[in-house]
């Protein structure tokens, strides 16, 4: 693909910031795209395809890419629906949200996790890459992420990759579009320690999404996705209000500084 992209712009005489601009995202994102670093989401594959009339090429393209590089098969269907959420609420109760993860963080979960990728650089840069929805503007997808304080505690990729992390949760929070909430050690046992959750609200109506050690699925069914909801509430009722948990993260950054 970064050939063919790279080809496409040379040939209709666009920098890399024209197109950029063109297709309303940032110069350093065509930049990975165009040296393999980034796989384009749909949205932004639809749009080159626009932008250079070539049918569904890139899309296509795109779509290859991400399922022989991304991730494992079972993930695709709830990246899609993420992808085009207006919401999205999530628990973690072992690591930080795919959403909130910084390049660092993905690539040691990714590489000392177990997680089996063909291509280590390719899934970290498409995991960052999700993060894009939280960045549209009037047309950002709106966060809800609640994890537990022993995501915080956990030591992924050594102290100053925590660091880094939690202090990337912290600015992330400055978003009118994003809120963080720790359910502390102290809350003992709760609902989440049956594992993450995921609601995705898309299009009129919610999927969720459910992940194990083996596989992961999307939830549609109404009745299945309700139980889900009535968990996700269950859960936000540990964790602490909006400022609390905002001094819990920061006061965890410093411990790993």
């Amino acid at each position: 693909m970064a050939r063919i992209l790279k080809f496409a712009r040379a040939k209709s005489g666009l920098t890399q910031d024209q197109l950029a601009e063109r297709l309303n995202v940032s110069t350093s994102l065509i930049a990975k795209i165009e040296t393999n670093r980034v796989v384009p989401q749909s949205d932004t594959a639809r749009a080159l395809d626009v932008v250079f009339d070539s049918g569904e090429l890139f899309q296509e393209m795109s779509a290859e890419a991400r399922a022989s590089s991304g991730g494992s098969q079972w993930i695709r269907p709830w990246l899609d629906y993420e992808e085009h959420a207006t919401m999205v609420r999530s628990f973690e109760l072992a690591v930080v949200p795919g959403l909130l993860q910084t390049e660092a963080y993905a690539r040691a979960i990714l590489r000392d996790a177990g997680t089996r990728v063909p291509d280590l650089d390719v899934a970290v840069a498409t995991r960052i890459e999700r993060a894009r929805v939280l960045h549209r503007g009037e047309q950002a997808c709106r966060l809800f992420a609640v994890i537990d304080e022993a995501v915080l505690r956990r030591s992924v990729g050594g102290p100053k990759v925590m660091a880094d992390q939690l202090h990337a949760i912290v600015q992330a929070c400055s978003l009118p579009t994003v809120s963080v909430a720790v359910v502390p050690a102290s809350a003992g046992a709760y609902s989440g320690l049956n594992g993450p959750l995921a609601l995705a609200s898309v299009d009129g109506r919610t999927v969720g999404f459910l992940d194990d050690p083996l596989d992961g699925r999307v939830v549609e069914d109404p009745e299945r996705v309700n139980a889900l909801e009535e968990v996700w509430e269950t859960v936000r009722e540990y964790a602490l209000p909006g400022r609390p948990s905002l001094e819990l993260l920061m006061e965890a950054a410093e411990s790993w500084s």
